[in-house]
């Protein structure tokens, strides 16, 4: 199929991109609600405690992933933002620390009896999502209030 409408030239393509990239950054930078960053946390300490476990770790390892994935869809299909990753690097790097301390709960739960490694790297896992969510709300300011109604 053709298109008959007019070649832009090079200012208005740049101006086209430039509300693009303004329009995915709000996106991106779309508040969250309060709730979600504790039990974010309190879920991924949990996941990281799974490593204490000696019968049916991956089975109770793998239901805390998916009701972390669950939660975190279901809540960004009500704000209409289901999958993006926010723009702060400090909040990405602080996820990924997280998530790297629930790892080595798992590897340290392997390499030795002692359960306190264990719960140190669950409660290293649920702060540092916690500071996350503090980076993150700072970036992003307050939440909208939900309508009720219709507007």
């Amino acid at each position: 199929m053709e298109s008959i409408d007019r070649t832009p030239d090079a200012a208005e393509a740049r101006a086209a991109l430039a509300d693009v990239q303004r329009a995915q950054r709000a996106v991106r930078d779309t508040p969250w609600p309060t709730w979600i960053y504790p039990v974010n946390a309190l879920l991924l300490g949990a996941m990281a405690a799974t490593a204490l476990l000696r019968d049916d770790r991956n089975p109770v390892f793998l239901a805390i992933g998916l009701t972390v994935l669950g939660v975190n869809v279901a809540a960004g299909y009500r704000m209409g933002t289901p999958w993006t990753v926010p723009t702060s690097r400090l909040f990405v790097a602080l996820v990924l620390a997280s998530g790297a301390c629930v790892l080595a709960a798992l590897v340290v739960a392997d390499a030795t009896t002692a359960a306190w490694p264990v719960l140190a790297l669950a409660v290293a896992a649920a702060a540092c999502y916690l500071v996350a969510g503090v980076v993150h709300r700072r970036t992003t300011g307050r939440p909208r209030a939900s309508t009720g109604g219709t507007a």
